[in-house]
């Protein structure tokens, strides 16, 4: 089946990469997400709508979905507070952003640490006798930063070894 060219609909010579009626690139593209024009793969945004596109890098973190919980005896352990016996802090991970929600007066009140995953310099799976600890340093400096204690040790190293694939430069 002969294949057409996305920009003007000619005909394409079989293996080449541009069209040879309006000189485009006709294969390796990606389509704009809001006008939905072809455009090349190493394009940062659309030249007809101005819509910056997502790197790579972006796009693994805006899929990345996971969410640990601490352990009940963790949580008071490394916290300190009755609260974490009964409400363990939960870190989420959806949409670009991580979140460690904590409770406090018993469940009576939540708060609520939240960075994007662009802004994470580094991940640190911390390994504690019974429980494990996950740290994420932001470039913003130490008051971003989310520690949090009394996990499960294998999901706080699966939780640091998902992350850490989103901020390799290799994706």
């Amino acid at each position: 089946m002969p294949q057409t060219c996305p920009h003007c609909g000619g005909s394409l010579a079989d293996g080449h990469k541009y069209c040879q009626h309006c000189g485009r690139r006709a294969l390796e593209f990606k389509l704009c997400p809001k006008c939905d024009e072809p455009l090349s793969d190493r394009a940062a945004s659309c030249p007809s709508c101005g819509q910056r596109l997502p790197s790579e890098k972006e796009a693994a973190s805006q899929a990345l979905q996971m969410e640990v919980r601490s352990t009940h005896l963790g949580a008071f352990f490394a916290g300190g507070s009755i609260t974490g016996l009964l409400l363990p802090p939960i870190i989420r991970v959806s949409r670009g952003h991580i979140t460690v929600t904590k409770w406090t007066f018993l469940g009576l009140r939540t708060h609520n640490q939240e960075i994007q995953v662009s802004r994470v310099a580094s991940v640190r799976y911390t390994k504690g006798i019974i429980w494990g600890g996950l740290l994420v340093e932001t470039f913003g400096g130490a008051a971003d930063d989310l520690s949090e204690k009394g996990l499960r040790q294998h999901d706080a190293r699966m939780m640091a070894e998902q992350l850490k694939s989103c901020l390799r430069d290799e994706l």
